[in-house]
Order: C-alpha cells, then sequence, then structure tokens
C-alpha cells in the first residue's frame, strides 16, 4: 500500500467527508475560505464504524470504511482536512501512508482516539469544554457556511421578514410539536404585520414536520416551508437569510446557530432545557452574553449593535499561517 503514494508532491488540500450534513458543511465552509486547490474524497461506512476510534485504530484505522479506493489519489496532498469522530481514524492513517506527512487539520474533537498528538491543529467549539493544548485550540461556535447574495429581488412584500431555522432530536433530548407550535404562534403574534420563513433540518421528527404543515394552511403570514428531509428541490436557506430582516433558530443545533451568526442581523435564539442539552444552552447563553444573539424574548426589539462571529475565518487564518510556517522551516 504504502507504494501507492509514492507519487509526486502537489500543492492541494485532500478533504475528507462523510454523509453527516453538518460534517460537509465544515468542511466546504473552510475549503471556501482557504481558498486553495482541493480534492474530495468521499467516505462511506459500514457497521463497524460504531467501535469507538481507539479500537478502529488499533486494527489500523481503515476497517470501518466501505470501498475505500484510496489508489484513486495520485498525488501527495499539502493539507489533510477532516470533520467529526469516525473520519479522523482515516486521517490519521492516511497521513503517514503519504510521503512526506501532509499537514493534518481536524474539525471537531474526536473522543476514544488514539495518537491525537499525531494530528497538527484540531479545532473545537469551546462548548466541548475540552482542555487546550498545543495543537488543540477552542473555537466560538463550529465553521459555517456564509453566503453573501447581491442583486436578487426580494418576492416578499410584507415587512418585517422573519426566518426560522428550527432543528430537531439529539440523544435523549427531543423536540416536541407543542413546543413549535407555541414558537411559530409567538412569532405570528408579534409579527403580524410581517411574513414568516421557515426551514426544518433533516432532524426534524416528522410530527413536528406535520405540525408546521398543519399550522402553515391557515396562516397566509406564513410564506415559505422547506423540509430538507422531504423537498428534492434547491436547498433556498441562502436566500431566505438574504431576504430576512429577523433570524430566530432554535438552540439545539450548533451548526445552524454558527452560520446565522455571521450575518449582520439580529440573531434570536429559543432554548429551553427541554429539547436543549446542557452543553447547548451554555453555548446559547454564552452567545447571548457576548452580544453575538439575543433570546427570542427580545423578539423584534431594536439591536442597537449586532456583533458576528467569524469562525470559519479564523480558523482558515490559522490554518494558513501554519502551513506557511512549515513551508519555511524547510
Amino acid at each position: 500500500m504504502l507504494n501507492l503514494f509514492k507519487t509526486k508532491n502537489k500543492n492541494y488540500v485532500l478533504a475528507i467527508i462523510d454523509d453527516r450534513t453538518g460534517n460537509r458543511n465544515q468542511v466546504f465552509a473552510i475549503l471556501k475560505e482557504l481558498k486553495l486547490p482541493y480534492k474530495i474524497l468521499d467516505v462511506k461506512y459500514n457497521w463497524l464504524a460504531k467501535f469507538p476510534n481507539c479500537i478502529l485504530q488499533v486494527f489500523g484505522g481503515l476497517m470501518h470504511i466501505k470501498d475505500l479506493k484510496i489508489e484513486k489519489i495520485k498525488a501527495n496532498p499539502t493539507l489533510i482536512l477532516s470533520c467529526g469522530r469516525r473520519t479522523f481514524p482515516l486521517a490519521s492513517k492516511l497521513k503517514y501512508l503519504f510521503t512526506g506527512y501532509p499537514y493534518f487539520v481536524h474539525l471537531m474533537y474526536p473522543r476514544f482516539s488514539l495518537n491525537l498528538n499525531k494530528c497538527n491543529l484540531i479545532f473545537t467549539p469551546c462548548h466541548d469544554n475540552i482542555k487546550k493544548k498545543d495543537n488543540i485550540i477552542n473555537t466560538l461556535g463550529s465553521p459555517a457556511p456564509l453566503n453573501i447574495l447581491k442583486n436578487i429581488n426580494n418576492p416578499y412584500n410584507s415587512k418585517p421578514i422573519t426566518l426560522l431555522l428550527i432543528g430537531g432530536n439529539h440523544g435523549k433530548y427531543i423536540l416536541k410539536s407543542d413546543t413549535i407550535r407555541f414558537l411559530i404562534n409567538e412569532i405570528l403574534k408579534k409579527n403580524y404585520k410581517g411574513s414568516v420563513l421557515i426551514s426544518t433540518s433533516r432532524r426534524t421528527p416528522n410530527k413536528v414536520i406535520k405540525a408546521i404543515d398543519s399550522l402553515a394552511k391557515n396562516n397566509p403570514k406564513i410564506k415559505n416551508i422547506f423540509h430538507p428531509k422531504k423537498d428534492y428541490k434547491k436547498n433556498p436557506l441562502k436566500e431566505l437569510i438574504h431576504f430576512a430582516n429577523e433570524l430566530v433558530v432554535t438552540g439545539d443545533s450548533i451548526s445552524m446557530i454558527s452560520e446565522l451568526c455571521q450575518y449582520k442581523k439580529p440573531v434570536r435564539i429559543f432554548f429551553n432545557e427541554k429539547f436543549c442539552s446542557p452543553k447547548h444552552i451554555n453555548f446559547c447563553k454564552k452567545l447571548i452574553h457576548e452580544g453575538y444573539a439575543y433570546p427570542f424574548e427580545t423578539f423584534l426589539k431594536k439591536c442597537n449593535k449586532i456583533k458576528t462571529i467569524n469562525t470559519t475565518k479564523k480558523i482558515s487564518r490559522k490554518i494558513l499561517g501554519k502551513i506557511n510556517n512549515e513551508k519555511n522551516k524547510l
């Protein structure tokens, strides 16, 4: 296998992605900001992926990958970029299969993994409470795509326009239909002159989706609904964010909150202990305390100052700086 990787060096990023939408979004957000040539290694998992990373790594780090065809990688990358627990054993193994040992950057702390010190940089959100080390950097939120649109006609005449992003279940924390009915009705009551746009997520329970659709039938102020689990059309989220004056998001999704807090628009977070873990609640409170977001109770109230988090840019600058330092040492 080692002979397969005795190829010419080439300045590009080898980005490893899997089937988790959040992981993919983080990787593509960083790639966009790095502005470097890249190749994608899109991996699928078999049943062995349920085992802890430490076990997978003891047996080589590749056995949980389905139909891995690493021989298609023709050149040594400058950088390996991965995200999420299950990609870490593969990325860690690939680093030492390539000649020259490319720089290895991982997003999200890979729990129960071996040889973390072999990874050059690990970026992990501060709410994960991972102790900072030389190669572990805490971030506020997670990398997220930033899409600034221009010269697009707004089809919604009734203002203010509110965009509501709804997450879903995670672990023992369940997002219930009654909770979302309450949230939507509060928005409709307060935003009685405006328009409401709604996007759910792949984690949103089907019962919640049905409740949303039922509410929309009797409320003409709900102008647009997108369900990633059901709709096969192109995801309109970047357009919906562009049109909206107010952004409301449930507190169970760190990735959705991180994405919205990049825009120069008021972000109102709706959260409680019924559907949000302590980790998520602490994250929401930290963003609110530092002025990046507001509690839902402030909905439609004027914001004198709106701060934006620039996690994606900060991570990308750190990566580029480290790579340049490594080049200067050669």
